[in-house]
């Protein structure tokens, strides 16, 4: 989790690889407003996508 994105790697055999990354475009860095944001949607969407791939 960062101020200008984030970046989850979770360990998961798909057809692209062994790890699946979420990257989020790039905000300023001085910019620290969308922090939370990004965190909530982390959290709200990435273990949904990794259950939809198959992904334990």
């Amino acid at each position: 989790m960062g101020t200008d994105g984030a970046i989850s790697i979770a360990k998961c055999k798909t057809k692209g690889g062994d790890y699946f990354p979420l990257q989020i475009p790039p905000i300023s860095l001085m910019d620290h407003t969308h922090r939370k944001d990004i965190e909530k949607f982390m959290r709200a969407y990435f273990p949904a996508t990794l259950k939809t791939l198959g992904c334990k």
